[in-house]
C-alpha cells in the first residue's frame, strides 16, 4: 500500500464529515487506506464519521493524549509506505494525495513533503511551511524587529515567504504533512510529549539533522479554515509551550538558554507595549496574531509555558 491517511479528531464533528468527504475523492487516484483516530472527544465526532464514512477504519482513544499521540496511535496500525497527516478541519483537493506522492518519489531525500494551503476564500495562505528557529530569528522576536517589519526576510525570518512551484522548506506544517515511513521510523515519529504545537517543527529539525531536506509542493492544494487570530489565552500557552519548546531543543548548543529568555523579553515587551501599539497585520507575516490584552495575560501565566512541553507535567 502506497499511502496511510491518518486524521486525529477532538471535538470535530462540525467538519469532519466535509474533511473525509474530500479525503474519498482524493484516495481514488491513489492506492491508500485511511485513519481516523479519534482523542476521546466529548461530543459525537465518532459516530459522524462512521456516519460520513463507513469504508473508514476510526479508532476511537479513552484519552486525550494531544495531537502527537493521536498520529503516533494512528501510525502504530497503518500499513502505507508513506504516511501523510490532515488536520480534521482541512480539505484536500482531489489530486492532492497524487501530487505529494509524485513530489516524494521524485525527491527521496525530502523525507518529509506539505503543499499548499488555501483559505476558504481561494487565497495564498504562507502557512504552509515555517522558517527555522535560530538565535537572530530569537532575537527579533525579543526587540520587536518580527512585528515592526512583519514578513520581511530579514527581521522577521520564521515567517514564509512567497513561493511556487516545489521548494525547500525549513519546517512543514503539520496541518498536511506526508513522511516516508522510513524517515518516520528512523527518527522516532512525533515526539508524544508535545501535546500540540511544536510536533511538526520539531519533526522536521529531527529529519533535516538525520539528512532529509523537507519540501512543499504548490500542486497539492488543500484549505484550512483557521483564524489568523488566537483563539484563548488556552491556545496561546498551547502555542508558546511549543515555541519554547523548540527553542530549548533546535537553537544550537550554547545558545538555548539565551534563546529561552529572548522568548521570554519577547512576550514581556508585547504586554508592556500591547495598549500603546497596535498589532501587525497578520496576512504579512502568516503568524496568528494576539489581541491586544492577550500578551500581558500570557506574561502573567509564563511559569506554565516558559519551560516547554519537556518541562510540563505529564
Amino acid at each position: 500500500m502506497n499511502l496511510s491517511v491518518i486524521i486525529v479528531t477532538y471535538r470535530s464533528a462540525a467538519y469532519i464529515d466535509r474533511c473525509l468527504a474530500a479525503v474519498e475523492r482524493a484516495v481514488k487516484a491513489v492506492d491508500a487506506e485511511v485513519i481516523v483516530v479519534d482523542n476521546n472527544s466529548p461530543d459525537d465526532t465518532v459516530a459522524v464519521a462512521r456516519a460520513a464514512a463507513p469504508w473508514v477504519r476510526v479508532l476511537a482513544r479513552d484519552v486525550n493524549g494531544g495531537f502527537a499521540e493521536g498520529c503516533v496511535a494512528g501510525a502504530e496500525v497503518a500499513a502505507g509506505d508513506r504516511l501523510v497527516f490532515v488536520n480534521p478541519d482541512a480539505e484536500v483537493r482531489p489530486e492532492t494525495f497524487a501530487e505529494l506522492l509524485d513530489c516524494a518519489g521524485r525527491h527521496p531525500r525530502a523525507g518529509i513533503v506539505g503543499g499548499r494551503c488555501l483559505t476558504e476564500t481561494g487565497e495564498n495562505d504562507p502557512r504552509s511551511w515555517w522558517g527555522r528557529p535560530t538565535p537572530w530569528s530569537v532575537f527579533c522576536f525579543a526587540t520587536g524587529l518580527s512585528t515592526v517589519f512583519p514578513g520581511r526576510a530579514l527581521f522577521d525570518p520564521e515567517s514564509p515567504a512567497t513561493w511556487t512551484g516545489e521548494r525547500r522548506v525549513p519546517i512543514v506544517t503539520g496541518a498536511l504533512m506526508l513522511v516516508g515511513r522510513d524517515v518516520w521510523d528512523e527518527v522516532g515519529g512525533f515526539d508524544t510529549r508535545i501535546f500540540m504545537y511544536g510536533e511538526d517543527a520539531d519533526l522536521c529539525l529531527r529529519a533535516r539533522a538525520a539528512g532529509y531536506r523537507p519540501m512543499v509542493t504548490d500542486r497539492a492544494v488543500f484549505v484550512h479554515p483557521g483564524g489568523m487570530s488566537s483563539s484563548s489565552l488556552g491556545k496561546l500557552v498551547l502555542l508558546f509551550t511549543g515555541k519554547a519548546t523548540v527553542v530549548r531543543r533546535h537553537l544550537p548548543r550554547g545558545t538555548r538558554a539565551a534563546g529561552a529568555a529572548m522568548l521570554l523579553f519577547g512576550v514581556w515587551l508585547r504586554a508592556a507595549l500591547s495598549r500603546r501599539v497596535a498589532p501587525p497585520d497578520a496576512g504579512r507575516q502568516g503568524r496568528p496574531i494576539a489581541r491586544r490584552g492577550d500578551w500581558a495575560e500570557l506574561w502573567a501565566v509564563r511559569a506554565d509555558w516558559r519551560g516547554g512541553w519537556d518541562a510540563r507535567t505529564p
